[in-house]
């Protein structure tokens, strides 16, 4: 007997679907377990588009929370457990911050997310999920410009130390 095939990753993630809802909506064959069925119930009205406006604004609204010094790490905790120190310091040492940017480190507990800017703060920001694949959003004036994926922490650490000064800073009017 063949092995089955896995879906590909893109297939696999129905809850990203960028169709339109009611495409989505027809998809009736997903899941064949109960928790499947269930999940699937939860998120089939889901909407991106509220989803992305509210991580934005809820970036814009812990900027404005703290007092943020340029070249320093301030930290929040969402009071859900703690992102094991160890780690925790390993990001800090490992990626500091350009003498400009300032940064936020947000602790879920599972996860830490990082939050670095430059002047004036949020306009350019740079958001980092730091988990088991760490992932990077780049936004520009409120818009999502880029998003890039790591394999781990290690490899994100050692790309984004040297991309950030470029993300956080506006380049020159020479293009530089």
């Amino acid at each position: 007997m063949a092995k089955e095939k896995t879906p590909p990753v893109e297939e696999a993630k129905w809850w990203i679907d960028r169709g339109p809802r009611k495409e989505r909506e027809k998809q009736t064959q997903l899941g064949r377990g109960i928790i499947e069925k269930r999940v699937y119930e939860m998120l089939k009205d889901y909407s991106q588009e509220q989803a992305l406006r509210n991580v934005v604004d809820i970036n814009a609204q812990l900027l404005k929370e703290h007092t943020l010094v340029p070249g320093e790490w301030r930290y929040h905790s969402l009071g859900v457990g703690a992102y094991p120190a160890k780690r925790l310091n390993k990001i800090k040492a490992l990626l500091p911050l350009p003498a400009n940017a300032h940064g936020l480190l947000i602790d879920a507990g599972y996860s830490l997310r990082a939050l670095i800017t430059g002047d004036p703060v949020g306009e350019r920001l740079v958001d980092i999920n730091f988990t088991e694949a760490p992932s990077l959003d780049y936004w520009v004036g409120g818009e999502l410009v880029e998003e890039r994926l790591f394999p781990n922490l290690d490899e994100a650490l050692r790309k984004m130390r040297a991309l950030l000064s470029r993300y956080v800073n506006p380049p020159d009017s020479t293009g530089q």
